[in-house]
């Protein structure tokens, strides 16, 4: 695919996903629209003035109204950027899902060219902090062993190891045995 074709496909995926963007947005514009209509509504200022009695039957109709043509109206924008979403897709050759993931795949960069981009600047932060905290650890566990809280521990950790010092199973003896024995010609040529 020449780059012309990616740039073309990029721009249909990013018009996409704009438009179900707006429409979500148009959507939870209408919502929020609608409920801060009622509540500027006088069916909801009577309701909490006069709390034990209803609101009077043409407040809650005219709060009813502008809470439903908020809605209707969020909805009717969020449909017309979904087809202005699908029509927009269309003209750009994606007629599946399938299509729109192949599109994103060619507009995200890839591993490679995000480990190229990436790795030059992580390096020098990396040497940074390794350089920076190696000393400090092994300052610190060196100082730890020295102390008589380190020098306890291990001696009660040896005690332990004495007390708890059994002799090997056979089948535990044989595995270390095979661990320790060097390679055969067999096991060789099969890696």
């Amino acid at each position: 695919m020449s780059k012309e074709d990616a740039k073309a496909s990029s721009a249909g995926v990013v018009t996409v996903m704009g438009f179900c963007g707006a429409g979500l947005g148009a959507l939870i514009f209408g919502a929020g629209f609608g409920a801060g209509a009622y509540r500027r509504s006088a069916a909801y200022k009577d309701l909490i003035e006069k709390f034990p009695e209803p609101p009077t039957v043409e407040a809650e109709a005219l709060a009813r109204r502008g809470a439903a043509r908020a809605l209707v109206g969020g909805t009717a924008l969020a449909a017309l950027m979904g087809v202005g979403a699908v029509a927009v897709a269309r003209l750009n050759g994606i007629c599946s899902a399938a299509d729109f993931g192949d599109a994103i795949r060619k507009w995200l960069p890839s591993h490679d060219q995000l480990e190229a981009s990436v790795r030059p600047k992580l390096e020098p932060l990396q040497r940074t902090i390794t350089e920076t905290l190696q000393p400090a650890r092994d300052s610190s566990g060196g100082s730890f062993q020295k102390s008589n809280l380190g020098r306890r521990l291990s001696k009660r950790a040896e005690e332990s190891m004495k007390a708890q010092a059994k002799p090997l199973e056979p089948w535990e003896k044989e595995i270390i045995q095979a661990l320790e024995a060097p390679p055969s010609e067999s096991s060789k040529k099969a890696a």
